[in-house]
């Protein structure tokens, strides 16, 4: 089987080194809830068979398993709630915004991380709890901040030279502002949110003057947050920003006074994309985060904060595949294995060079054969990066593209005019459709005065 040298793709710029190993045990342990193969070689997801799936939604078609949300969901709150009695829970709403997917993530008593005005009106329709609930924008519009207000959550602002565009709307009872703490981490350049070269938070050097500024207009309640950057799979990164956090507090704010009712991590949870990458381990990086936050925050006595942590990707990530049929094989320069489900579909590969792990069903992997998998967009960069060996695929087969439960969907769009493709959810029930695909007519449904 191929499989591929991780530690090099996530430090020196999206390289993959291709190694002739087997599949890690961790790896193995992380996605047997989900996936299974039969004596043919067909491949199963929760039990179901993706011909079957692919036969009555069509393709291309997102999957997710409510039982593999579960599992993600459970497994971090009992980590987290170990190492912190004191804690809140917020998924990343971003990262996938299905109503059905959310409605499941807040009856496991999660709050919601929104970072736009429709996620905080979906959240507020699903009746997420303020008190666990943040909104977190950037950049934002006036009509933006109405809608963050009007949501009742707690506000985490990006700049606090904007803090009085929003007492001119409103005045929320919890402020918390977002600190860049100088340094970012993430899987691809393109996902680090932190460091010099950011676009969001508050320069910590600046943090004071941010603090100064909300007492000043009479705020009591404070909070305190930093994201610095998605996709982790160390859990010493995650111990190290906490303490980092810690200290800017110790250096810029201590004699404020300020007693914080919460210290938000962030979110950054990674998942493993690869065959090599180990799952993080949540329990150990829970009892890092531990061994900082609660020496340190005795220390400087700030109160008795609640960590907060705004996961999207840990728990939706792998809880879906997008499964796309095989159109044509091609030889040109290089052997090309075309597939339905192109960047307007799934477009992390495009944007970031993102690597999903491909299984087509029915057939081995490995063979003497590279193919690069590409889709049908009129763009050279509808490629997946790494050359990818199969035996002997055909057109009608089926390509199973792991890990696409996050950021996935909520990124595709209509170019071309490619229709964006189906979720269907499988439950206790079985499959079933919780969006539907669209047509042509819902391409064009928003023109003005005109008749197709």
């Amino acid at each position: 089987m191929v499989v591929y040298k991780t530690s090099t793709f996530l430090n020196s710029g999206n390289r993959l080194e291709l190694l002739d190993n087997k599949k890690s045990k961790f790896n193995v342990e992380w996605e047997k809830r989900m996936y299974t193969v039969n004596e043919n070689d067909e491949i199963l997801i929760d039990g179901y068979l993706v011909k079957d799936i692919a036969k009555e939604f069509g393709t291309p078609v997102y999957i997710y398993s409510k039982s593999q949300l579960l599992q993600n969901i459970r497994t971090l709150k009992d980590a987290v709630s170990l190492n912190f009695p004191n804690h809140r829970i917020q998924y990343a709403v971003k990262a996938n915004t299905n109503p059905h997917i959310l409605e499941i993530v807040r009856n496991e008593g999660l709050g919601a991380d929104c970072s736009s005005p429709v996620e905080a009106i979906i959240s507020k329709r699903l009746e997420f709890p303020p008190e666990k609930s943040t909104y977190t924008g950037n950049f934002e519009s006036m009509s933006d901040f109405k809608i963050a207000v009007d949501s009742g959550y707690i506000l985490n602002l990006d700049d606090y030279h904007r803090l009085d565009d929003v007492l001119s709307i409103g005045r929320p009872e919890v402020l918390s502002f977002r600190i860049n703490p100088g340094i970012g981490r993430g899987g691809f350049e393109g996902i680090v949110t932190g460091g010099n070269d950011a676009k969001f938070g508050i320069p910590y050097e600046k943090v004071r003057e941010a603090y100064k500024l909300a007492l000043d207009r009479g705020f009591t309640r404070f909070g305190i947050h930093m994201m610095t950057g998605s996709n982790i799979l160390e859990p010493f990164y995650f111990a190290e920003i906490t303490q980092k956090l810690l200290y800017i507090i110790e250096e810029h704010l201590l004699d404020l006074g300020i007693k914080f009712e919460f210290i938000n991590i962030g979110g950054g949870l990674g998942i493993p994309y690869t065959s090599q990458e180990q799952p993080l381990d949540v329990n150990q990086t829970f009892k890092l985060v531990s061994d900082v936050f609660h020496k340190k925050v005795a220390e400087l006595n700030i109160g008795q904060p609640a960590l907060m942590i705004e996961p999207g990707r840990y728990i939706a990530g792998n809880i879906g595949a997008l499964i796309s049929e095989v159109t044509h094989v091609k030889e040109s320069y290089r052997n090309y294995l075309g597939i339905d489900a192109g960047m307007s579909a799934l477009i992390r590969p495009a944007l970031y060079k993102a690597y999903h792990e491909i299984i087509i069903n029915g057939r081995k992997v490995g063979g003497e054969t590279p193919y690069r998998i590409c889709g049908p967009i009129c763009e050279n960069s509808d490629i997946h990066p790494v050359e990818r060996y199969f035996q002997n695929p055909q057109r009608g087969d089926l390509a199973v593209i792991k890990n696409a439960g996050g950021y996935s969907f909520v990124m595709a769009s209509n170019y071309n005019n490619r229709q964006r493709p189906p979720e269907v959810l499988i439950d206790e029930n079985g499959p079933r459709l919780i969006r539907k695909g669209d047509t042509v007519e819902d391409v064009f449904d928003t023109v003005v005065d005109f008749q197709l």
